[in-house]
């Protein structure tokens, strides 16, 4: 069974999701995806904001369920009755059987854009940390008045260098994928505006959200891992968003530098720093 629009794809918490693709349910999860065969399915139940797969199994056992829970009610109610109609053809179904058996469950590794915000993270994680060695110095110089004066300024500096990098870092991932990714359309879901559906060099039927609107809209993804794309912005902006980042990091920079100096100065020559306050 082919996907098609009015199939919805079904977003839950934690970024789960769950859609058709052929003749199986996909489930994906940040660190894991699941391919449940529509043969190995009894039934999908819409309750609520709750959305549950549950497998077949023997008579008199415990049937396994797949669940994801905070999806919309209207798009979870329309999965549900386009799947459960098409059950009953499923070739090879059998509802006596035991459905584990036919799913797989495979381990997905961090997305670039994943391993990106990790970088980021400790960059930060580490200018901080040279924050505050830098005003434990100044402190046990005896420079109390240096480390009021300038605490607050690495900080700003330390935020500075997460804005930075974080805005250089998707400059560099829009620049590389516009020029060296795969280039396509995707068509919006009638029943979810600002959904809109891709289709990778696998069959695979991806998704990504927008609100800049229209029936379709142009998308470039990596075709190493098709998951990672982005809807390529004007040069304006991604100018923009370059200088922002320069300027961001070249500030940090200054900023962190400075506090070192100072903290380096407070710690050798305490007569010099005392001076300037």
């Amino acid at each position: 069974m082919p996907i098609t629009p009015s199939t919805p794809v079904v977003q839950g918490s934690q970024k789960a999701s769950l859609q058709l693709e052929g003749d199986a349910l996909l489930l994906s999860r940040p660190h894991e995806e699941t391919r449940i065969p529509l043969a190995a399915v009894e039934r999908i139940r819409a309750e609520g904001r709750t959305l549950t797969v549950e497998l077949t199994a023997p008579a008199g056992t415990t049937r396994y369920v797949h669940r994801i829970d905070g999806v919309s009610e209207a798009g979870a109610g329309m999965f549900a009755e386009t799947v459960n109609a098409a059950l009953p053809g499923t070739p090879g179904r059998d509802t006596a059987a035991d459905g584990t058996a036919l799913v797989e469950t495979r381990g997905l590794p961090l997305s670039r854009r994943s391993r990106k915000l990790r970088r980021v993270m400790w960059l930060s994680a580490g200018a901080f940390g040279l924050l505050v060695l830098s005003c434990v110095l100044m402190a046990v110089a005896g420079q109390p008045v240096a480390v009021i004066a300038f605490a607050p300024g690495g900080i700003v500096a330390v935020a500075a260098l997460a804005l930075g990098a974080n805005a250089l870092a998707n400059w560099y991932r829009e620049w590389r994928l516009v020029r060296h990714g795969i280039t396509t359309f995707a068509a919006e879901v009638p029943e979810r505006p600002g959904m809109y559906l891709y289709t990778d060099p696998a069959g695979l039927i991806r998704h990504v959200f927008t609100w800049a609107g229209g029936i379709a809209v142009k998308v470039s993804y990596d075709p190493v891992d098709p998951g990672n794309v982005v809807l390529p912005r004007t040069a304006l902006f991604r100018r923009g968003e370059l200088a922002l980042g320069l300027l961001c990091t070249l500030v940090a920079l200054a900023g962190l530098t400075g506090t070192v100096a100072w903290a380096v100065m407070a710690f050798v020559d305490p007569e010099s720093v005392s001076g300037a306050f």
